[in-house]
């Protein structure tokens, strides 16, 4: 059946075609004061369409600005977001501004971003000008208190023409988790160019609409999102600027985001990465109209399961509550038709939203004091599933006491303690190697094929696919199958193989894989990887790259090689290092 079509916004043409539509919706961040609650609601019809022509995926009705950014009883806009609220978004944004410190800027480059919140990125910049623009008074207000300047206005192209003449141009213009945001998307690009000096770049870091569509992601769709990008729609928009992306690097935060880094045409060269990412999109067909079809169905059935374990609960007598008053939780709260008939309040440590209600559904809004001192909730519903690692290590009395979590992504599950505690540690090692140094000759890389593996389990147990003749990264030749146990502390590596191809599995336990490609200046690309029990993956290694691994979190890891051609003892293909050849790529460094 063909799909209705609408106007689309960016390249001006009637190829919109809807594939999703989850009926009416609040807005998301529009928490309801209890003086409020018999008014009615602005709600709207949230529906979503991609281009056939441009590519791009949209909202198809667009919530207005004033909806969600609204002025208090003094006339002073207000935004329910504070990004310092959350630690590891601080040590996110801290390295974002060290990476782009080092491989972009001199001592005299001046750094712009949209959207600055309260100013926590700005903050790390160490020793250069920087100018926050940010449309919402009271963030903007926290941002100034901590000496960081800042417009309070919306970024376009006649507040980018004063900027310029007051200011110049910039190395840098930054936009983290906004560009998404922006309705006039083409006077906000119009002002990055206009404000880009000669070495210019422009770096955003969205959800990535590969993500999404992969785990399910349908609560990073509501109102002030309104562009869903994926590189090759970027693109596509970016050309009819004069901008180029370069670059591109996928990052963890929000449930899988994608740092994107732009110029004016011919600036930078582009790398090899970025070639593979939009390799993989067209792989994937992302840049057409069955993939999404395919996500809407999905969807509908994890709506139908989490509501059906949802009532289950509450039919014995159990008592929920949720965790997390995100704009996320709107959107699931309300698709799926969870009132607070069926959750009790949701807890969340942000002091805007505490005492309001959630829009929409009218779930009040507690400190999590509350929260603590309840000790008869059997679960919880974690809505803020972005920042799992620091809930699970917050929540461990509420666990030890018997409560449960429950998840609705990827799958609607209740999540038990040997679940929660392997992945708490497992979340914790991933943070921990994504914190270590590099020595110098090294730099970060993306050259490993690395196929998902999906998970299939029932009340007897779970088993995963591996890899199957008609794979896309299987070249079809077959040596011979391995299996290795590693004990704790001990590193396998590093090996390089001349001819054979390795496919990789951690099937017990978990492995931190480390990959160096030689480089022809002497220097090495580095790719690190965790996988195994909690994140299945399948790596395939080629020939010429040296690549080891060790187990984390103190357990025992056994792991699956497949090979596609057999060792022979007499005419080794291998050549062997130690493991701290390259300097100590294995330890967490501290801080």
């Amino acid at each position: 059946m063909e799909s209705e079509k609408s106007w689309c916004k960016v390249c001006n043409t009637n190829n919109l075609a809807r594939f999703i539509s989850f009926g009416r919706m609040p807005v998301a961040n529009a928490y309801v004061t209890k003086d409020k609650l018999t008014e009615p609601e602005y709600s709207y019809n949230m529906e979503v369409g991609f281009c056939e022509k441009c590519k791009m995926v949209q909202l198809i009705n667009i919530v207005p600005y004033d909806k969600y950014i609204v002025p208090d009883e003094t006339g002073k806009t207000q935004y329910a977001y504070f990004s310092s609220t959350s630690n590891s978004m601080k040590d996110h944004f801290a390295e974002m501004a060290k990476d782009i410190e080092q491989r972009f800027l001199d001592d005299n480059s001046k750094i712009l971003e949209t959207g600055s919140n309260d100013g926590i990125m700005l903050q790390a910049f160490n020793n250069h000008e920087v100018l926050g623009v940010e449309p919402s008074a009271n963030v903007a207000e926290v941002a100034m208190s901590k000496g960081v300047p800042t417009i309070v206005d919306f970024f376009t192209e006649t507040l980018a023409n004063k900027i310029k003449i007051d200011k110049g141009t910039f190395r840098a213009i930054l936009s983290t988790n906004v560009t998404l945001n922006i309705i006039d998307i083409h006077s906000y690009l119009r002002g990055v160019c206009s404000l880009l000096d000669d070495r210019g770049i422009f770096v955003t870091e969205d959800p990535y609409l590969g993500n999404i569509l992969e785990t399910l992601a349908y609560d990073q769709i509501y109102d002030e999102h309104v562009w869903y990008f994926s590189l090759s729609s970027l693109s596509n928009l970016y050309e009819m600027h004069g901008l180029e992306i370069f670059d591109a690097e996928k990052q963890e935060v929000h449930g899988g985001s994608m740092r994107v880094f732009a110029c004016k045409k011919g600036t930078y060269e582009k790398t090899e990465r970025l070639n593979k990412y939009l390799f993989e999109e067209k792989e994937k067909g992302i840049d057409t109209l069955e993939p999404y079809l395919e996500f809407a169905n999905k969807v509908e059935k994890n709506k139908n399961k989490l509501q059906e374990l949802i009532s289950s609960l509450k039919t014995q007598g159990k008592r929920i509550v949720g965790y997390g008053a995100a704009s996320k939780g709107t959107i699931v709260q309300n698709y799926c038709n969870l009132n607070s008939d069926l959750i009790e309040y949701i807890s969340d440590s942000t002091e805007f939203k505490q005492g309001k209600h959630m829009p929409g559904s009218n779930i009040p809004i507690v400190t999590p004091e509350v929260f603590h001192k309840d000790h008869a909730v059997d679960y919880a519903v974690l809505f803020a599933w972005n920042h799992s690692k620091e809930i699970m290590k917050k929540e461990q009395d509420f666990i030890n006491r018997g409560g449960r979590f429950i998840v609705h992504l990827p799958e609607p599950q209740i999540l038990e303690p040997d679940q929660l505690t392997e992945e708490a540690e497992i979340l914790e090692s991933v943070k921990k190697v994504f914190a270590e140094e590099i020595p110098p000759r090294i730099v970060q890389g993306e050259f490993l094929e690395i196929k998902k593996l999906n998970t299939f389990a029932n009340d007897q147990g779970y088993l995963f696919e591996t890899l199957r003749a008609d794979d896309s990264i299987y070249e079809g030749k077959f040596g011979q199958v391995l299996i290795s146990s590693i004990y704790p502390g001990i590193i396998k590596g590093f090996h390089l193989h001349k001819k054979q191809i390795d496919y990789t599995a951690c099937v017990k336990g978990n492995l931190k894989y480390v990959a160096l490609k030689p480089m022809p200046d002497g220097s090495f690309e580095m790719q690190t990887i965790i996988l195994g029990e909690r994140n299945p993956l399948l790596i395939k290694c080629p020939p010429g790259i040296w690549h080891g691994y060790m187990p984390l979190t103190g357990k025992e890891a056994m792991v699956l090689h497949i090979a596609d051609r057999p060792f022979y003892t007499l005419d080794p293909d291998t050549e062997r290092k130690d493991p701290f050849e390259f300097g100590d790529l294995w330890t967490p460094k501290n801080g």
